[in-house]
């Protein structure tokens, strides 16, 4: 193995305090991540949780809830849909570096994603509300969307040199997989208020393995542990936004360019039961033969749980087309989550998050730069999983544009660009320095229900 992918002394420790608390005997140790994993974390849990926000969300760090915006989706909150005004087709990439580290030392990994898929749509044409030349106080909005729910990704080695004997002893701890979520949501407005429900299907498959080899003895039996799960589970979200407006409507009964409000935002996630199949095979190997002794084994066997409830609240000023800015809390109560097919202690996440956007000039007609939107973030997050007693964090800075272009049908799409960077880890212990680019597309289309009129 390449010594660039070697952790040192420090980290080392840090590691092996995270996954090996049995490792206090020995008197020796010496730890490494192998290359192309870099979530040494993910072990615990579910693993590492991706957020539901679009690219063009990620610019503001990753908000939504008290956000409505007629040519983008959001997934965030429900509610929301009933502001589109077009039919949206979204698709969100990603690309990470990442470093772990404790003091001095580091080491780089490479990773990526597809973050977001997303079709979206008004079920009244905003042409024909044109055409009406009057206010309609009702509008519904419906979509889906698939999405990762949550990975795994993990490759660790550790040695360990016991006692005057020197016994070596290797141990490899390995995971991969996840899970995705496929949402349906509708989104209704009736005058200032919105009103939205999203069912996701949440579905994937998890596998853990642990090998234990006495090194030092010739001839002698390893031990190997594999542990595959599948999970699935039905999640039913609910969000709700209020829009208060700051100056009055024109004639026709809507905003103009510039006019304020404040946008009220509200979600709310039940708990849901979560099922589980799992398979363990525990077994004694030898290296002279092919032979193996099976230990344990287990194979189908479904199994039950709890995934936990979810609350969030968000506030937006918004001058239209110029400037919004958004605060919101979102609180995750991991304290409830039971796996009986792997049983761990979590704790309550929380998160923080503000950030805007600005438009310098959304009437421009020959600057493409003048129309785009420029959007900043940062955000604060307390995770579920804790290393040696400490709670994990995550603090990071967004920023983000959304790029207009004009497709056939003269309907305005996006390219939207995100770049967040940011420090995951405990205060004391290992820790993880990132830095991601996002890359999405929104292509809008206007003609979907659209009803011609002739006299």
């Amino acid at each position: 193995m390449s010594s660039s992918w070697t952790i040192k002394t420090a980290l080392s420790v840090a590691v092996l305090v995270l996954w090996m608390p049995w490792v206090a005997s020995a008197q020796t140790t010496t730890a490494q991540i192998l290359p192309k994993q870099n979530s040494p974390y993910s072990r615990f849990g579910l693993g590492d949780l991706f957020s539901p926000a679009l690219v063009s969300q990620t610019g503001m760090a990753g908000m939504g809830i008290a956000i409505r915006d007629g040519s983008h989706t959001n997934w965030l909150n429900p509610a929301a849909l009933s502001s589109l005004e077009v039919a949206a087709f979204e698709l969100g990439v990603s690309a990470k570096y990442s470093a772990l580290s404790d003091g001095d030392q580091k080491d780089a990994a490479y990773s990526g994603n597809l973050r977001q898929l997303s079709l979206a749509f008004p079920l009244n044409n905003s042409i024909n509300r044109a055409q009406e030349r009057k206010k309609r106080n009702f509008n519904w909005g419906m979509g889906f969307h698939l999405a990762p729910y949550s990975e795994v990704g993990y490759n660790i080695q550790n040695i360990e040199i016991q006692g005057e004997t020197l016994d070596r002893i290797t141990t490899d701890l390995k995971g991969s997989g996840g899970t995705y979520k496929l949402g349906f949501g509708n989104g209704v407005r009736i005058g200032n208020l919105s009103l939205g429900a999203e069912l996701q299907a949440l579905f994937g498959k998890v596998a853990n393995s642990r090998s234990v080899t006495l090194d030092s003895v010739a001839l002698a039996y390893s031990t190997d542990l594999q542990d595959d799960i599948s999970y699935r589970s039905t999640i039913f979200k609910l969000g709700a936004q209020y829009v208060i407006n700051l100056d009055k409507p024109n004639e026709q009964g809507t905003q103009e360019i510039g006019d304020r409000s404040l946008i009220l935002g509200f979600t709310y996630t039940p708990n849901s039961n979560l099922k589980s199949v799992s398979s363990r095979l525990y077994r004694r190997l030898s290296p002279s033969t092919i032979t193996a002794d099976t230990i344990t084994y287990e194979a189908d066997i479904e199994r039950g749980g709890t995934l936990p409830g979810e609350m969030g609240f968000g506030l937006t000023y918004e001058s239209l087309g110029k400037l919004r800015i958004s605060a919101e809390y979102l609180q995750t109560r991991w304290s409830e989550y039971q796996n009986e097919a792997k049983s761990e202690p979590l704790s309550n996440a929380r998160r923080v998050a503000f950030g805007l956007e600005f438009i310098p000039d959304v009437q421009s007609y020959n600057n493409n730069w003048g129309r785009s939107r420029y959007r900043l973030g940062v955000f604060h997050a307390q995770d579920a999983r804790s290393n040696n007693g400490q709670q994990l964090t995550n603090l990071g800075v967004t920023l983000g544009v959304g790029i207009p272009i004009i497709l056939p049908r003269q309907t305005l799409s996006f390219v939207n660009l995100a770049l967040e960077a940011g420090r995951f880890g405990a205060a004391d212990g290992l820790k993880e320095n990132y830095v991601q680019f996002h890359f999405g597309f929104t292509l809008n289309d206007s003609s979907w229900f659209f009803k011609r009129k002739f006299n």
